[in-house]
């Protein structure tokens, strides 16, 4: 956990308009404004909405959004709010539209529309809470509830540096002992993502402790790699299938159905799960015929030679 937002690493322009939303609701002695945090999965939008409260010193209350799953669970959670407080709901694209619609007219009445027994409707004010939300879909939250949020804020994947520093920042935090130059090979391979690079940590740490040894050296971190199957990029064995189905086809589409059948996971799995970094690194292209292994793919499988290599020969 990051004791305060000053010690955040990455997301420099999303934490530096985060900052001065903070330090106005400071100078003004008012809440936070609205914000909603988009971008892909495990960036740090969560940990910054658990940050937001602890920032300003107020209530918080946090849930994902399935669990919101009816008017009364809606009604409830925006009850618990505090003057000044944060209510953070995760994933709030899933909620339902009417659920939505709810919400956003909550969020601009500052008060709730509760039927009573007897069918009369009554309005039950609110306290001066912040909504914050976050969300991986932007697209799926209706314009009128993002429009509600004064702020939004994107979050997008991290540089290797970024996330060798998180790496070694979280080791220190959770009394991990690493040799330093190990970090930057976690960033290597966390394909953009803190999450990632604290699971491969803590494996590389459990990997370690499960032989015995206090300190994790570049010994553990090959043998866990190795152990969880990752390549240089940090694919696993889904997205390595994956790459080699493209490979069989030598330079022709592939549709999903085929990779489907091919890889053995769901369709969905393949969009939302292994494309979006491949496609994001150029091992991939996706157009109207299928899927195609570019060339950057096609070096990374070793079909074809290395830049790097072929530099070195002609020179």
């Amino acid at each position: 956990m990051i004791p305060s937002i000053d010690h955040w690493l990455g997301q420099e322009n999303a934490i530096r308009r985060f900052k001065v939303a903070l330090e106005a609701s400071w100078s003004d002695g008012t809440r936070l404004p609205h914000m909603l945090f988009t971008g892909p999965p495990g960036v740090g939008k969560t940990l910054l909405g658990q940050l937001a409260a602890r920032e300003i010193g107020g209530h918080a209350e946090e849930r994902i959004a399935q669990v919101l799953n009816t008017p009364g669970t809606l009604n409830g959670f925006l009850m618990a709010g505090k003057d000044k407080g944060v209510l953070f709901i995760d994933e709030i694209h899933e909620l339902l539209p009417t659920l939505q619609v709810r919400l956003y007219k909550t969020m601009e009445e500052q008060q709730l529309s509760l039927q009573t027994n007897s069918n009369k409707t009554v309005t039950m004010p609110l306290k001066n809470f912040t909504l914050v939300g976050a969300t991986t879909d932007e697209f799926r939250i209706l314009a009128p509830l993002r429009d509600r949020f004064k702020v939004v804020l994107p979050f997008t994947t991290y540089d290797v540096e970024s996330l060798a520093r998180i790496t070694i920042q979280r080791a220190k935090h959770s009394s991990i002992d690493i040799e330093p130059a190990i970090g930057l090979e976690i960033a290597r391979r966390s394909k953009g993502t803190p999450r990632l690079a604290i699971r491969l940590l803590e494996s590389c740490h459990r990997y370690a402790r499960s032989i015995g040894d206090d300190r994790v050296t570049m010994k553990h971190f090959m043998a866990t790699v190795e152990l969880d199957g990752l390549d240089a990029l940090g694919l696993g064995s889904d997205e390595q299938r994956y790459l080699q189905a493209l490979a069989s086809r030598h330079g022709k589409p592939m549709r999903l159905f085929d990779l489907e059948a091919n890889v053995g996971v769901h369709r969905r799995t393949i969009q939302d799960v292994i494309e979006p970094f491949l496609i994001r690194s150029g091992l991939v292209e996706r157009n109207t015929q299928g899927r195609i292994l570019t060339e950057t793919g096609m070096r990374h499988l070793g079909l074809l030679p290395d830049l790097e290599t072929v530099s070195e020969v002609t020179s």
